[in-house]
């Protein structure tokens, strides 16, 4: 979910020397194991994160990263992305049971795509569409398109920003009836919805129910439920800093509005009026967080 960019520069070097450069590139490419460096960063909400690119790391945690980074080689696909508390891999490829001593295990298939892993996915116990695996976004990203043949109703969700490589966006969300991975299921999972995304993002607001571990080499996906459902640690797909977050980036949108309606004496009429507008929109949506924290069962002290 986060492109790369890159903006250093290198001098340019005369034709034959580019030649030469390139058949020593080429012959050291034959002749050796692909390496690369796996770089690892925890954020602000003590999530763990694996890139391979180190331009894909926030500038405030690219220090952090390159002295946790680690050199990886001789695999096509090269990390293993795992929860802080990951569970051992089952040995057989589909969904096993460990019987009344723990939680169930499921072991998923997953598909290499380029540097993702693509897993299909049954959404609102009816509709399989690919996905690819990013437990570095907050929420499941639904394409528009899914979002549509699910018939959920865009017009009446609020939206929430998201800051990605690019800056920030601004989605839609929605909360789908479940998310179906190989048999582990998730009901009422929060989502946003992407009108530039043709696959979809499996996140965090359906991880955040499982130790997970995600192995490219071996191409599986291991979930074992956590317990933080239970435990009250995770409601409806979110932890506390993320009900917390969304609460509070409503409320600092309206207050923005506010500022600039107190400015706008000098403005005409109906700009004041969109102001207006535009503070009755968010509070509409404050009430649209509310309720789908009501049905989540959020404490109240998650929502200030």
């Amino acid at each position: 979910m986060n492109p790369s960019s890159s903006d250093s520069s290198k001098p340019h070097p005369s034709r034959t020397l580019l030649t030469v450069l390139s058949c020593l590139l080429c012959s050291l490419f034959l002749s050796t194991p692909s390496i690369a460096e796996i770089y690892k960063w925890k954020d602000a909400e003590g999530r763990l994160h694996f890139v391979q690119d180190l331009n894909q790391v926030p500038p405030k945690y690219r220090r952090q990263a390159e002295a946790g980074s680690k050199t990886v080689g001789k695999s096509r696909q090269l990390q293993i992305y795992q929860s802080p508390a990951s569970v051992p891999a089952a040995r057989s490829p589909r969904t096993v049971s460990s019987g009344s001593r723990g939680p169930k295990v499921y072991r998923v298939k997953v598909t290499p795509s380029g540097s993702s892993m693509r897993v299909n996915v049954r959404l609102n116990d009816r509709l399989v569409v690919p996905f690819l695996i990013d437990t570095g976004a907050t929420d499941v990203v639904l394409p528009i398109g899914v979002a549509k043949q699910l018939g959920l109703d865009l017009e009446s969700a609020r939206t929430q920003r998201y800051r990605t490589a690019n800056g920030v966006i601004e989605s839609e969300v929605v909360v789908l009836e479940s998310v179906d991975l190989g048999g582990a299921r998730v009901e009422n999972v929060p989502a946003s919805v992407s009108a530039t995304m043709r696959t979809g993002l499996l996140g965090l607001s359906y991880f955040n129910h499982f130790r997970y571990r995600i192995d490219p080499v071996a191409g599986v996906v291991t979930l074992e439920d956590n317990g933080m459902v239970e435990s009250g640690k995770i409601r409806g797909g979110r932890s506390e800093p993320q009900w917390r977050n969304a609460f509070r980036g409503l409320l600092a949108r309206r207050e923005g509005i506010e500022e600039r309606l107190d400015d706008s004496g000098s403005k005409g009429s109906r700009y004041r009026k969109r102001l207006r507008e535009a503070i009755d929109e968010v509070d509409r949506q404050i009430d649209v967080l509310d309720n789908e924290a009501d049905d989540a069962r959020v404490p109240m002290r998650w929502r200030d």
